[in-house]
């Protein structure tokens, strides 16, 4: 028990660690682009990807290229384009969209915003678009805004949910366009190394006495403050400055932001690790001869793409082709020689009550600091019912296996396993917590009964009970990785 808890306190306080230095990384790049006059949102269009449902809405023909999307008018009707918003955009402060593109006739060009998802949308009339342009530079604080009903509209301050771009040429004339720019219409002030103790603004922001004149202010987070707390403070700055610089307690920035790892150190460590498998396995025995090594390689390829916060939007190929490695590696040891006896289905009516006892401790947490329960797809549904089995094998079959040939006794070999299983979800620090207290429960039941199959219908149960009821409160979601930040 005092393990537990040492392990549940170092799970919260890695949790803190990893988001301050995410937070403090954000504020690094972000005070490096403006020292360097970059702008904060710009939009690259190259492939559909970069679109808004990855399309254009309306009757074109699009064609991807190096130098951007050309786009071609079927029939001369409108069509649209949505610029995708991974966060708050700050339009008050940089109110310049910046369009580079060219057509090959005139023609009419509009905006379109929607503030939050409940807000009423807004659009600008059309304005003439030249042939001969490279770019399109407008102010929106000087557009006209009109709502659907013929209402007028305030020019677009902070949007979070919709802006698109809404073009009409002649049928079968083209648009080629190659990048969307938000640039400042306020001279910025040269920017200097910000100290640990700086801060032009201290939590919590008062909405009715926020200086909302200021593009660029710096908000200081609270020391000692969770991950949780953290990103709630974040987006709540973001709310009302999207373009703040937003720093933890007590660091600084006095040199350019850090930048990712060059990709091939993620190539080369994928090189040497599945080398390291390939003679493992290789090196097999009808006996597990390393319990300790094999434990080590299974573990490491999805520790280093989830705690390795390389599961992004953008996610870690090297990072992806590591977990799946793993995954092959414990398979094919579990095929060629099964360390430990265990099987899929429980025959005692006891084999499958007893891993369902974390179902009601979920209901509870519900209870107490939880919402009413919203519907999951059932696709989802059935799907994490899969992932479920796939997970438990993994951490129960595959790892505990292996560290049941160790000497270790039984409570430690079900820390190490609860461990492994609650570190899978860095940097979450709630859900890893859920995740190890449940898991320290499971491996005790798979010890006693190794029946598989009960203790992944519990852990599903389990898992979409708490994501249809807590998610969003205490828990603030079940995202993994480099996608917990957002």
């Amino acid at each position: 028990m005092l393990a537990a808890g040492i392990l549940l306190w170092g799970m919260a306080a890695l949790s803190a660690w990893l988001t301050r230095e995410h937070l403090s990384m954000r504020a690094e790049a972000m005070w490096t682009a403006l020292r360097e006059g970059k702008p904060l949102w710009q939009w690259p269009l190259q492939r559909p990807d970069d679109l808004v449902a990855r399309r254009v809405f309306g009757s074109t023909e699009l064609v991807t290229s190096d130098t951007g999307l050309r786009i071609t008018s079927r029939d001369g009707t409108p069509f649209e384009l949505g610029l995708p918003l991974n966060g708050p955009v700050d339009l008050r402060h940089w109110p310049l969209l910046k369009l580079d593109a060219q057509s090959s006739a005139s023609g009419r060009l509009s905006l379109s915003y929607q503030a939050t998802e409940t807000a009423a949308p807004c659009q600008t009339d059309a304005t003439p678009w030249d042939t001969g342009a490279n770019e399109w530079v407008q102010d929106l604080r000087s557009m006209a805004w009109r709502a659907v009903s013929g209402a007028a509209c305030a020019p677009p301050d902070v949007v979070t949910y919709m802006l698109r771009l809404r073009v009409q040429l002649p049928a079968q004339a083209t648009l080629r366009i190659r990048q969307v720019t938000l640039l400042t219409a306020q001279p910025m002030a040269p920017l200097r190394p910000i100290d640990a103790q700086a801060a032009d603004i201290r939590l919590p922001i008062d909405p009715l006495t926020a200086d909302v004149r200021r593009n660029t202010p710096l908000v200081r987070l609270p020391a000692d403050a969770s991950a949780e707390s953290l990103l709630i403070l974040r987006d709540s700055a973001r709310q009302t400055w999207p373009g703040a610089l937003i720093l933890p307690s007590g660091r600084a920035v006095a040199a350019p932001g850090r930048g990712n790892l060059p990709p091939w150190v993620d190539w080369t460590t994928l090189s040497a690790y599945l080398t390291f498998l390939c003679w493992l396995a290789y090196r097999h025995t009808p006996e597990v001869q390393r319990p300790w090594l094999e434990t080590a390689a299974i573990a490491f390829g999805p520790l280093w793409l989830i705690a390795g916060l390389r599961w992004g939007v953008e996610p870690s190929i090297p990072g992806a082709l590591a977990f799946v490695a793993a995954l092959i590696y414990g398979g094919q040891g579990e095929w060629r020689r099964r360390p430990v006896t265990w099987s899929w289905l429980g025959h005692r009516t006891a084999d499958w009550l007893w891993p369902l006892v974390p179902l009601p401790v979920a209901a509870a947490l519900i209870a107490a600091d939880g919402h009413g329960l919203t519907k999951l797809p059932t696709l989802h549904i059935v799907a994490y019912f899969a992932w479920a089995l796939l997970q438990q094998w993994a951490m129960l079959a595959v790892v505990m296996g292996r560290l049941r040939k160790t000497q270790l006794p039984a409570p430690v070999i079900v820390l190490i396993t609860a461990t492994v299983f609650g570190l899978l979800h860095t940097p979450n620090g709630a859900l890893m917590q859920l995740c190890f207290m449940a898991e320290l429960w499971w491996a005790w039941c798979f010890l006693r009964a190794p029946r598989l199959l009960p203790i992944a219908v519990a852990h599903a149960l389990s898992a979409l009970l708490v994501e249809s009821g807590l998610t969003g409160h205490w828990l603030r979601s079940l995202e993994v990785s480099a996608r917990f930040f957002q």
